[in-house]
């Protein structure tokens, strides 16, 4: 008999965990998925959307050197002649972002030999014509975000193991953001981990995910983790994140999610009204796509597995994925959800 009490005991408890965690969710069972048409690749490795144009980039085989890109419905890759620059031992690219209009953001890394290596932003109009926006930033410079008129970027900066942050970027230079995180002691500010991450290796710090610019230019959303505070080494891999918007002009961030596991991209809307990320999310931790809605503060589940990168489509409740198998060893399908029943809301 006690154990029968102690049973029920367990499992309305785990109810009530469950739905505390997840009271905020929405299982999109509605969305319709369908699988679009693009040149034949083992391995896609980023989407973006040029003026309301799918296209795809892809990486060397094993060299993670930019290679080629494709449009939605093309027949074949074409390639990419960026140049090699003489005053490095090795030139090599990369890109997963489009700036504001429209060009190519990409990322040039000169090594120099014993000089080191330098990064460079690069901007690339799809044609001919590359060139330098910032640089030489932080090395660990990955990803950069750039507000609708292209005067400033907040951009990732990445240790290479266990701790990230967050950091401006405008054409002329780089500086520290001066950004605390979390409430009372619980607390760090990001600007402690830049650009060497001297604090991370004791835990004083927490650690962020990345950050991306709203298109209206009025919001910043970005995953932080103050529950990395404390943790050291391989035990900040697992740690709660939680996702935030800040208003770029007062730097308040306020916490609108939580329970955010392993985040990777957020994208959002071109509207502004949504934000769709990569990442595990709940009390089950399930590893899929998500999207966070402004109007509603709710979290839909868009598709559950193992994806690459993320595109909306301009004007529509549509999203653009690379779906991948578990082990990341092919990521050779490109997936399309209409979103429209679910998110459709305050218009």
């Amino acid at each position: 008999m006690k154990r029968k009490i102690l049973l029920a005991t367990l499992i309305a408890f785990l109810l009530v965990l469950t739905t505390s965690c997840t009271n905020s969710m929405t299982v999109a069972n509605d969305v319709r998925a369908s699988e679009l048409i693009f040149p034949k690749s083992d391995y896609y490795y980023a989407l973006i959307n040029v003026d309301g144009e799918i296209r795809v980039v892809t990486h060397a085989e094993g060299s993670g050197n930019l290679s080629a890109y494709a449009k939605e419905g093309g027949q074949e890759l074409n390639p990419f002649t960026l140049p090699d620059d003489p005053s490095c031992y090795r030139t090599r690219y990369d890109a997963y972002e489009t700036l504001p209009d429209g060009q190519l953001q990409v990322w040039k890394r000169c090594e120099s030999g014993g000089n080191g290596t330098l990064i460079y932003l690069m901007s690339y109009d799809w044609v001919y014509q590359l060139q330098q926006l910032s640089g030489p930033l932080p090395l660990g410079s990955s990803a950069a975000s750039w507000n609708p008129n292209q005067t400033k970027a907040i951009g990732y900066l990445d240790s290479k193991f266990s701790s990230q942050t967050l950091y401006w970027i405008w054409k002329s230079g780089f500086a520290p953001l001066d950004l605390v995180i979390g409430n009372g002691s619980h607390s760090w500010n990001l600007q402690d981990d830049f650009p060497d991450f001297q604090t991370a290796d004791s835990g004083k710090s927490g650690t962020t995910g990345r950050a991306a610019w709203s298109p209206d230019g009025k919001q910043i959303a970005f995953f932080a983790s103050p529950d990395a505070i404390g943790k050291t080494g391989f035990s900040r891999f697992d740690v709660k994140y939680s996702l935030y918007l800040m208003d770029p002009a007062t730097l308040n961030p306020i916490l609108v999610e939580e329970n955010i596991y392993s985040p990777f991209v957020l994208a959002w809307s071109s509207d502004s009204r949504h934000i769709a990320f990569i990442g595990k999310y709940g009390f089950w931790k399930e590893y899929g796509i998500w999207v966070y809605s402004l109007d509603t503060d709710t979290i839909t589940q868009v598709s559950l597995g193992t994806y690459q990168s993320i595109v909306w489509r301009p004007g529509e409740n549509i999203l653009v994925a690379i779906e991948c198998d578990e082990n990341y060893d092919s990521c050779n399908k490109i997936m399309e959800y209409d979103l429209t029943s679910v998110l459709d809301v305050g218009k």
